[in-house]
């Protein structure tokens, strides 16, 4: 069996950043314990790449806001990704990570 890679056409970013995962450590620390898939184990050795976050880990993270010292506007975006998701009626939130 082959794999196939094609050319990407174009890929769209929401308006602004949801998090940084140096600036919102505790974030991505409680993400890599919380959600199914992890956090870390989803990035390439930089670092980078594309993470899916369930909603349900993030509900959990906006619960827990004030002990992840989440500020006011991560925790307004975090809300946004979670409506954009089920909007969509899907379980997760694809994160782009560079």
């Amino acid at each position: 069996m082959s794999v196939r890679a094609r050319r990407i056409l174009t890929v769209k970013y929401a308006p602004e950043v949801s998090f940084n995962l140096y600036g919102d450590q505790k974030l991505v620390e409680f993400l890599e314990h919380e959600n199914d898939l992890g956090f870390y184990r989803q990035t390439n050795d930089n670092g980078g790449g594309v993470v899916t976050v369930g909603i349900e880990a993030l509900q959990k993270a906006i619960d827990q806001a004030k002990e992840l010292e989440l500020d006011d506007d991560t925790v307004k975006v975090l809300r946004e990704d979670i409506a954009a998701a089920q909007a969509d009626n899907v379980e997760s939130v694809d994160y782009d990570c560079f």
